[in-house]
């Protein structure tokens, strides 16, 4: 037969594949776990960067018009006109520089710029933000796009010039980067607009504020072209002039919305944040950016998953050490259980295990030994047993062959009494039938004696017939006391013969009930016998009641026929006296013939009593025959019994317990 896989072999692939599975569902987990924890955090980082860029944004609006308002409430400012136009542009130009402006500008209510801190000649402006609000003399703060015709009239167009460039995810859009975005404040001056401008375009301050603060990158789209950024190309330089990836261009500036996810960004991917800034208008005309470079978050991932593997190898390490060490140690106490096994199966009970080793192996050799010592103690107690059992399935061999005879025994005194009673039956009927002719002849003599006084002569002839009569009636009487007799005998024999029936009945009941399951057939037939018995019993009784009757009877026939008798040979020797004694003959005659009839009746019923004890000794003879055979057939089976625990004895010689 093949050999199946070892039980150390299958511990060990079962502990090394649980193991593994464990750890490399540890390790998937974990890593991407940290994997999702890093981009959380860098989100967190985008969340954190675009907040502070929005913040910072919002903090040089608020600047500016601190500048514009600051500037336009100083009472010591000339008002422009005439000489002091000269002495108004350079206090503008100087407090341009120190409030980090890009210019100043005064323009009177019909768009004309009078005058600006860049000390440009007077022109009429084309910006219509510009238009709108000088005429209707109310200030402004805001986002807006300097158009650029704007520019060249305050000689700003060539230094803010950008050259749009394509990147591989963007579309260029014609005219994008035209312009300048800028934070624009204006506010009343003189009866004109003061009107400050902090150009974005170009300017770096602002994204490296941001970057300062949060680090990542951040970037200023005026439309979708980066105008002023802190993320660099292949050459390391300011990506100044590319374009937005088209994804964000239709999510942020087409659709208003603020853009949070991967994004392409010039050369390698970041986590990103576009937020539109809007003008005075609503309408978007750029963007804000800040983004966090996906590479140092990739890097701690791998550096995690790295470091991760590198643990669940050594606890792999661990792991097999220990599964080889405990597959060992469970491997070989489970081999010796199996070895000692082996020697149990040879029927040596004697095998021991050691308790030692892991708790369960210590109780499975210690539940070892105590089989053995239990099979041990079985074995002897089976051995003793069957001792037993030889004994007695001897005791009841011999009881249930002595039963056999004895019921043997039985049936041929039953058979033998039966005979007799049927023997006696037909006594019986000899009886009846003598009943029968001395009922005839007794009614015959009355018929005789009535005949009449007219057969007085022949009276003497008749007397001898009459003498003869009674004497056959004393010598019937006489045979029918002898034959009650001999039924009192045979009813006083039958009666003895069923008060053994009875003892041998109690006997086998005994027996039977000492042989146990294997007895109860012989239990039930002896209580039919002794059932039987007992009304044997009352049958013969019975019959010697009837035959008591009988013998009365018979004593007064026999007397009635020696009265007739003497009468008889007093009417022979003196016929004179007949008449006077004819009467009491008629009487007598009666009397015979009620006696008579009585015997008949009498002798019927004890013939029909015959009857029922000659069934009733058929039905003990049949039941005699089969006590008979029921107790031979406990005799085959006691001595079946008595081969089986031979048999058991030979096969409990083979163990071995001491």
């Amino acid at each position: 037969m093949k050999k199946g896989m070892s039980l150390r072999a299958r511990l060990i692939l079962s502990f090394s594949g649980i193991i593994i599975g464990t750890l490399a569902a540890a390790a998937i987990f974990g890593v991407l776990r940290f994997d999702a924890m890093m981009t959380e955090q860098a989100q967190r980082s985008v969340d954190t960067s675009i907040s502070v860029a929005s913040g910072l944004l919002s903090d040089e609006i608020a600047a500016v018009q601190e500048s514009v308002t600051g500037t336009a409430a100083d009472d010591r400012l000339p008002d422009g006109q005439g000489d002091t136009r000269v002495a108004l542009t350079n206090e503008l130009a100087r407090r341009a520089e120190l409030t980090n402006m890009s210019y100043f500008a005064v323009v009177g209510r019909d768009g004309t710029v009078r005058l600006t801190s860049l000390g440009t000649n007077p022109f009429g402006t084309t910006w219509p933000l510009l238009q709108t609000s000088a005429s209707a003399g109310t200030g402004m703060l805001g986002l807006a796009v300097i158009p650029a015709s704007e520019l060249e009239a305050v000689r700003l167009a060539n230094r803010l010039r950008l050259t749009v460039k394509e990147t591989p995810n963007g579309t260029v859009v014609e005219g994008e980067e035209d312009g300048a975005l800028a934070i624009v404040s204006a506010v009343p001056f003189h009866g004109d607009l003061l009107v400050g401008v902090r150009i974005l375009k170009l300017r770096h301050d602002l994204v490296d504020s941001v970057v300062a603060k949060v680090g990542g990158t951040a970037t200023v789209f005026q439309g979708g072209v980066r105008i002023s950024t802190t993320v660099r190309n292949e050459a390391d330089e300011r990506a100044l002039g590319t374009v937005v990836s088209d994804a964000v261009r239709e999510h942020t500036l087409e659709g208003g919305k603020t853009y949070r996810g991967d994004a392409f960004v010039v050369s390698k991917n970041y986590l990103t944040a576009y937020e539109p800034l809007r003008d005075l208008s609503g309408a978007v005309i750029g963007m804000l950016y800040v983004g966090v470079d996906e590479a140092p978050y990739a890097a701690a991932t791998r550096a995690f998953a790295i470091t991760f593997g590198a643990v669940m190898l050594a606890a792999l390490g661990f792991g097999l050490f220990g599964a080889f060490t405990v597959s060992r140690g469970l491997s070989r106490p489970l081999a010796e259980v199996g070895a000692a096994a082996d020697v149990v199966a040879t029927g040596d009970l004697t095998a021991t295990l050691p308790t030692v080793g892991y708790a369960e192996i210590r109780e499975l050799g210690s539940a070892f030994n105590t089989m053995t010592t239990g099979l041990r103690s079985i074995i002897g107690q089976v051995e003793e047993s069957v001792m037993q059992l030889r004994s007695v399935s001897g005791e009841i061999t011999a009881a249930s062959r002595s039963s056999a005879e004895q019921a043997t025994h039985q049936a041929s005194a039953v058979a033998q009494t039966t005979a007799t009673l049927e023997e006696l039956s037909r006594s019986f009927q000899s009886v009846a039938d003598g009943a029968r002719r001395v009922l005839d002849v007794a009614e015959d003599a009355l018929e005789s004696a009535q005949s009449g006084v007219h057969a007085v002569d022949q009276s003497h002839g008749a007397m001898d017939e009459l003498s003869a009569g009674a004497d056959e009636m004393a010598t019937a009487a006489g045979a029918m006391t002898t034959v009650a007799d001999n039924i009192t005998e045979m009813t006083s024999l039958i009666t003895g013969i069923a008060e053994q029936t009875k003892i041998l009945a109690l006997n086998a009941a005994i027996e039977a009930a000492r042989a146990g399951e294997a007895g109860k057939g012989f239990a039930v037939v002896s209580s039919e016998i002794r059932a039987l018995a007992d009304s044997v019993a009352q049958s013969a009784s019975r019959i010697t009641e009837l035959v008591a009757g009988i013998q009365a009877a018979s004593a007064r026939l026999q007397t009635s026929a020696q009265q007739q008798s003497r009468l008889t040979d007093a009417t022979v020797s003196a016929s004179a006296e007949s008449r006077r004694t004819f009467g009491l003959i008629v009487q007598q005659m009666e009397d015979t013939a009620f006696a008579a009839r009585e015997i008949t009746e009498a002798a019927a019923q004890q013939q029909r009593a015959s009857h029922q004890l000659v069934d009733a000794m058929h039905e003990v003879s049949v039941s005699s025959r089969e006590s008979a055979a029921a107790a031979k057939q406990l005799a085959d089976s006691a001595n079946a019994v008595e081969g089986e625990a031979e048999s058991l004895m030979r096969g409990l010689t083979r163990f071995r317990t001491h």
